[in-house]
């Protein structure tokens, strides 16, 4: 029988979303989240406490763009200078075959075997922040224990969907919702039957 699991710690999928489940636009655009100081302040409370971040490829390029520097620029928010001191030394793990290196305390792995190895020596909980591919990948294995899916208020018409169209069907159990900024509204599920 096959190992799915990380030991204690979950696997939690926290991903933005269109209206219509999109994770990117038609061309890639990733320009639609609206994060608002009230959301911004409950991922830095909330992710302070992880113990590893999972990207794809495109994903972490796009972060690892932005967030080691974010605190030392003079229009940083209070909340975005908290997430570069918080990512900068967090944990992380990639999963691609096309990237060659990476800084930022990151471990690159080719497959979700290599994942689930790295995920195991995790402190904490693993947060995976996409791509919708790296999502689906962990889906197919069945690694994801529960997803925090934040709808934004925008209907983007076409482009990259959370779940892949071919995705198995999986039970689960709502948790809990909030709204925040009174714009933008994050559903938790978990696995059906596990614990909270």
């Amino acid at each position: 029988m096959e190992d799915n699991t990380v030991d204690d710690n979950k696997v939690i999928v926290w991903m933005q979303t269109s209206l219509d489940g999109r994770t990117s636009g038609p061309g890639g655009e990733f320009d639609w989240p609206v994060i608002g100081d009230e959301l911004h302040t409950h991922f830095v409370t909330t992710l302070a406490g992880a113990g590893m971040f999972c990207y794809g490829r495109h994903v972490f390029e796009m972060m690892a763009s932005f967030w080691p520097i974010a605190d030392e620029l003079p229009d940083s928010t209070p909340n975005q200078a908290a997430y570069a001191r918080i990512w900068r030394p967090m944990p992380k793990v990639v999963l691609s075959r096309t990237l060659e290196g990476a800084e930022w305390n990151t471990t690159l792995v080719d497959d979700v075997d290599g994942f689930s190895e790295a995920a195991r020596s995790s402190a904490g909980d693993v947060y995976v922040f996409g791509g919708a591919s790296t999502v689906a990948a962990l889906a197919e294995r069945d690694l994801v224990d529960e997803y925090h899916v934040f709808v934004h208020p925008v209907v983007l018409g076409g482009g990259t969907e959370l779940f892949a169209p071919d995705s198995r069907r999986r039970a689960m159990e709502l948790r809990g919702s909030r709204t925040f900024d009174e714009r933008v509204v994050e559903l938790h599920y978990a696995r059906s039957g596990d614990s909270a």
